[in-house]
């Protein structure tokens, strides 16, 4: 399995990659799924992967209700 580095959480609508708060755009799913372990509880999750403004990431809401965001 590929390891995706973590770029962060929120339970907020805003979330900057690449100097984009990617919440401020549209997000074009790419049709991969990616399963990523959550550093925050070990869990694994299956997120989409997403293009917003030229930037690619991968992000879903864990079962906190966060949104984690890592890297494609």
């Amino acid at each position: 399995m590929t390891e995706h580095r973590y770029l962060g959480k929120t339970s907020k609508d805003y979330f900057v990659i690449k100097g984009i708060n990617v919440f401020s755009e549209r997000w074009c799913g790419t049709g991969n799924c990616v399963t990523v372990t959550s550093p925050l509880d070990k869990k694994n999750y299956v997120f989409s992967e997403y293009t917003s403004d030229g930037v690619k990431f991968i992000a879903g809401k864990d079962t906190h209700g966060y949104w984690l965001f890592f890297a494609a």
